[in-house]
């Protein structure tokens, strides 16, 4: 008897954990879903029509995306009468499963891949076509798709080239392409932006958010935003009015509910409001989401795998974000308490784990600089504990123009073993950073070793 008590109570003890995490982990994604479903009475301000002499520039990071985003937004801008341009960064052809389902093989060769990247820009240029944008207005950077964000931290110089997992290439193989052959590495791509906004003189340029989920959109945001701050500091006259927009594609379980909702509103995620992104809707006609809805399903090589996502954007209106430049205070001492302000305001409690680990769970970059240095300090929904790590980077970026060199500080922050409510900071000196004017910074977190948050890059003004 006593034997059956015992092992029924070292039963229920192995059982409990399960339990709780279980139940904490179905309220944390009931709740998630229900923040991101019931707020259809939100009221955002209105994104200003396209009108005539307007020079829209949209960049994907992907294939597909520029419908998802600004769909609806290109067809009132060639209806209106301003110039419309897009320019994918990559074919999209690293899905592998689509790869393995549109060529019926469970392992794809890298010509597989290539001829996938083909297939993708043909569905491009008909989604295109059908929202009114012509096939000489849509551009094919051809870099590696799943490569964008080792392209911005790693790979940047040509003695140093990425070679893609999928198409096994280090340059783009592929035959439509905006420069054949391209190297794979951050400087070439900074360069074709730069020849394409050179070209385009656009008004207004669309990309994906920093704080996009999917590396490659987060990544596509810094370099899109590098590109024309180079520009403006440059002193081209059409980059100085240029205005910056964001959209969204990837976050959690966003948009909510999934599947087709023409007459719902496109909300930004519950966790994302009320930070340092200025929403704007742009309305779209019945007709325009029923087009837009026509040009997601031009896509059948993705829509064959996730179309109940992919329609999820075919809503009575599109979403854009503007982020304001963050200025980082100057000070007499840098170390000072409360010198520093807040620099990047990032989303809390926006997953699963970050739930869990909130001491890994970045809430904001706090930062000021005095005569030769810069301090960072990145504070977290809860006290972190002792296994959190921190890990900053900063990219500072040379100009040839400018006779500016660049390069990459980084460094990593750890809980203080004598003082744990001591402030995870940074104190950077300027001369390490090579008294850049203007930086890139990344906040990324670990618990134990897994990866829990990531910011994505954020331009800060020195």
């Amino acid at each position: 008897m006593r034997g059956r008590i015992l092992r029924r109570t070292a039963l229920f003890a192995l059982v409990l954990p399960f339990l709780y995490i279980g139940t904490a982990s179905a309220t944390f994604l009931y709740r998630f879903h229900k923040d991101n479903t019931a707020r259809g009475g939100a009221r955002l301000p209105a994104l200003p029509a396209p009108e005539r002499g307007q020079r829209l520039l949209v960049f994907a990071p992907h294939i597909d995306d520029e419908t998802l985003g600004c769909g609806g937004l290109l067809q009132q801008a060639v209806r209106a009468g301003a110039s419309a341009r897009v320019v994918f960064l990559t074919n999209g052809d690293g899905f592998r499963v689509a790869v393995e389902r549109q060529f019926r093989r469970l392992h794809p060769t890298p010509g597989d891949y290539v001829r996938f990247a083909a297939i993708r820009q043909e569905e491009a240029v008909q989604a295109l076509a059908g929202l009114g944008v012509h096939a000489d207005s849509v551009e094919f950077l051809g870099y590696p798709d799943r490569g964008l964000l080792p392209l911005w931290e790693e790979h940047w110089s040509p003695d140093r080239l990425f070679t893609s997992a999928y198409t096994r290439c280090d340059r783009s193989p592929y035959k439509r392409a905006f420069r054949p052959e391209a190297p794979y590495c951050g400087s070439g791509l900074l360069e074709d932006l730069a020849t394409v906004l050179q070209q385009a003189r656009p008004t207004d340029v669309y990309v994906t958010h920093p704080s996009d989920d999917h590396p490659d959109h987060s990544a596509a945001s810094a370099f899109v935003t590098l590109a024309v701050r180079r520009l403006q500091r440059q002193g081209a006259a059409w980059a100085r009015g240029c205005r910056l927009h964001y959209y969204l594609v990837h976050r959690g379980d966003w948009p909510a509910p999934q599947g087709l909702h023409r007459n719902d509103q496109l909300l930004p995620p519950s966790e994302m409001t009320g930070l340092d992104t200025r929403w704007a809707l742009r309305p779209l006609t019945g007709q325009e989401v029923e087009a837009k809805e026509a040009s997601i399903l031009a896509y059948p090589s993705q829509t064959a795998v996730m179309k109940r996502f992919l329609v999820s954007f075919a809503r009575s209106n599109e979403l854009f974000g503007r982020i304001p430049t963050a200025a980082v205070p100057r000070v007499e001492d840098a170390e000072s308490p409360r010198a520093a302000r807040p620099v990047i305001l990032d989303p809390v409690d926006d997953n699963l784990l970050r739930n869990f680990q909130g001491g890994a769970d970045v809430q904001a970059v706090h930062a000021c600089r005095d005569a030769g240095r810069l301090l960072v300090r990145v504070g977290t929904s809860q006290p972190p504990s002792r296994r959190v790590r921190v890990r900053l980077r900063v990219r500072y970026f040379g100009d040839p123009a400018l006779h500016e060199a660049g390069g990459v500080y980084s460094c990593t922050l750890r809980p203080s073993a004598d003082n744990p409510a001591a402030p995870l900071e940074a104190v950077i000196p300027l001369r390490d950073i090579g008294y850049a004017r203007e930086v890139a910074l990344n906040v990324e977190t670990s618990f134990a070793g897994l990866p829990v948050d990531r910011t994505g890059y954020r331009f800060l003004s020195l």
